[in-house]
């Protein structure tokens, strides 16, 4: 009895020790597979465009397009009242706060009749957002041109800092 005990043990052990290196094979498989069906809670504030979108097109021509910075992208209304020019300046204070790497941001407002909004409302439908409005949003772009995150322009100035935090600590570009 205690021979069949052992043999027992023996492959139970073996079990175990299989399914140790099996189930995290099966379960990152299942994740994979199964991903858009899991509701992942995330640390991102802002809506994040998947896949980015590329728009250095929006800001050629100005003194700074050539610089590898990322990029606070404020976009207005065709007037900018009071409240449009108070999120600018907070877009500044977020600027200001994150002291060491605030050398690393720049702080862009675009408005008015600037053609190239109708460029980038034209990229949202290719990315299948049809009824996206693009004015009065803040836009966080990449060094590389790459807008990837999006806010409303209301939006609390400090869960834009808590993500361009987050964004510059994991960042190995600009």
């Amino acid at each position: 009895m205690s021979h069949v005990n052992n043999k027992m043990k023996t492959y139970l052990n073996l079990f175990l020790l299989i399914m140790v290196f099996v189930l995290p094979i099966i379960a990152s498989e299942l994740l994979y597979l199964y991903r858009q069906h899991i509701d992942f809670k995330t640390l991102n504030h802002g809506v994040i465009v998947n896949p980015p979108i590329d728009v250095k097109f929006l800001y050629q021509g100005m003194n700074n397009a050539t610089e590898k910075k990322w990029r606070l992208l404020q976009v207005t209304d065709d007037f900018c009242d009071a409240q449009c020019e108070k999120e600018f300046y907070q877009l500044g204070q977020v600027k200001k706060i994150l002291g060491k790497d605030r050398d690393r941001v720049l702080v862009i407002s675009i408005g008015g009749k600037y053609t190239k909004l109708d460029q980038l409302n034209m990229l949202f439908a290719q990315h299948g957002e049809k009824n996206f409005i693009v004015k009065n949003k803040i836009y966080i772009v990449d060094p590389l041109g790459n807008l990837f995150m999006y806010y409303p322009a209301a939006a609390n100035p400090m869960n834009i800092l808590k993500d361009m935090q987050r964004v510059l600590e994991v960042s190995q570009i600009g």
